[in-house]
């Protein structure tokens, strides 16, 4: 490819060429059945932590697979787990559109990471997007508008878009998420890059000061454990009494 990718752009045509001709690779395909089969076996897999927060493993899982082929085969990962997941595993009745929130959160992961330097702030940037985009966005959506069509409009109308309780629990834990997924991809990097799943250039020697790194993820955690104590002891019980309920 001429085109180099250490200053290749997100939305350039070169760009987008190239995460297509992932679909291509023999190689990528078949890390991609891996992801897959990985995202499958983890997703009901939860550590609770507090009443009301819990943390899963789907996302770290997500978080390297999109690494490593791209936002379009990201897409196509993420239609494949959701459709298999619930096969192996069905949890309620199927609705078609939460596979979208699947699709969703690899594409987001790789926009930040694929072909990009790995950073503290652009592990923190993609764990809130992908929790706020499509765990209070969209689910919220999906959710009322399956009440509405399986459970009639008296139950739609008892399922809150905004609520501040379900929007509180959506953001505490990207911190310490964020942190975790920079932990094992600051790990995992050198190997891939061995194997050629990920190419040199993306993430260049001279752009990764692993002890700034470090320094990042050290905070970050720091951080994560003061924001969940917070929750626990103060904000979980402030946010019951003083809940905000719209639409």
């Amino acid at each position: 490819m001429s085109d180099d990718l250490r200053t290749m752009k997100t939305f350039s045509r070169a760009y987008w060429r190239e995460a297509a001709s992932q679909l291509k690779s023999i190689r990528m395909l078949a890390v991609a059945a891996m992801i897959v089969a990985l995202r499958v076996a983890v997703k009901f897999l939860e550590i609770p932590l507090a009443a009301g927060l819990k943390l899963s493993f789907d996302c770290y899982v997500n978080a390297v697979g999109s690494l490593i082929y791209g936002p379009v085969a990201a897409l196509c990962v993420g239609a494949v787990s959701d459709t298999v997941g619930y096969i192996v595993k069905p949890t309620g009745a199927y609705f078609f559109p939460f596979i979208f929130v699947e699709m969703m959160s690899g594409f987001i992961f790789a926009l930040f990471f694929w072909r990009k330097p790995l950073t503290t702030g652009r592990s923190l940037a993609a764990k809130f997007s992908v929790n706020f985009v499509c765990n209070i966005v969209m689910t919220s959506v999906f959710v009322k508008w399956q009440c509405y069509l399986l459970y009639g409009i008296e139950e739609a109308a008892a399922y809150n878009l905004i609520n501040l309780v379900r929007i509180a629990k959506s953001l505490v834990l990207f911190p310490l998420e964020a942190a975790l997924i920079l932990l094992l991809l600051e790990a995992l990097t050198p190997l891939l890059a061995r194997l050629k799943l990920i190419s040199p250039e993306s993430i260049p020697a001279e752009e990764l000061d692993r002890k700034k790194l470090l320094r990042g993820t050290v905070l970050a955690l720091l951080c994560s454990i003061a924001l969940i104590l917070f929750y626990i002891f103060f904000l979980k019980d402030f946010l019951s009494a003083h809940n905000i309920k719209l639409l």
